[in-house]
């Protein structure tokens, strides 16, 4: 359906200029930005059906932010990415609701299961795909944000834990695990393919 308006609207805008040759372009602009604000849409109704909606918001940022560098793993099709999406983002709004209710020694627990996460993200990151290969130079200024951003959201997670805010910093938790999941099936795909050839 996002494929069909997406065609449309290029339509539209290519039909005043004299040549159409930005056809594709405009058609692949429009997608992303209608996928995002689908994605966005899906958050705030899932946030706002489990009365977590600044939490799923965290989450979601948290995630978006570092997969933007580290890269991750992208499904075969638009469907099945909107699906994982749908799912992971279910699943961790029960998660941020089921740490706010633990007690502190899970906690530390929890906290330390994010600090392997990150430190996984720091090895494996950036991967690139074969849509959006990444040079050398690229590869570093990527791993370097990467590390960062990453390292930042950590530190915020705790804080907010030991300052009393625990469901904004399990969500940011919740999206530092995410982004090593991505990470981690993505490696594998890598791996795979190479045993193929």
């Amino acid at each position: 359906m996002i494929k069909l308006i997406s065609s449309k609207v290029a339509r539209i805008l290519c039909k005043d200029e004299k040549h159409t040759d930005n056809y594709e372009l405009y058609e692949y602009a429009i997608y992303i930005i209608l996928s995002s604000a689908f994605h966005m849409a899906t958050v705030i109704v899932l946030g706002l059906v489990f009365n977590l909606l600044t939490e799923s918001l965290v989450f979601y940022l948290s995630f978006i932010v570092i997969r933007k560098f580290a890269g991750g793993y992208h499904a075969k099709t638009p469907v099945r990415c909107y699906l994982f999406s749908f799912a992971s983002n279910i699943i961790i709004l029960c998660l941020v609701k089921w740490l706010s209710s633990i007690n502190t020694l899970f906690i530390f627990i929890f906290i330390i299961f994010e600090l392997l996460c990150v430190v996984l993200i720091l090895l494996i990151s950036p991967l690139d795909t074969e849509n959006n290969p990444l040079t050398g130079q690229e590869k570093k200024m990527y791993r370097m944000l990467t590390s960062i951003i990453t390292i930042l959201i950590f530190i915020i997670s705790s804080l907010c834990f030991f300052k009393g805010y625990r469901n904004i910093g399990s969500s940011m938790i919740c999206g530092v695990v995410m982004s090593a999941l991505v990470l981690l099936m993505r490696k594998i795909q890598i791996i795979n393919m190479r045993i193929k050839k």
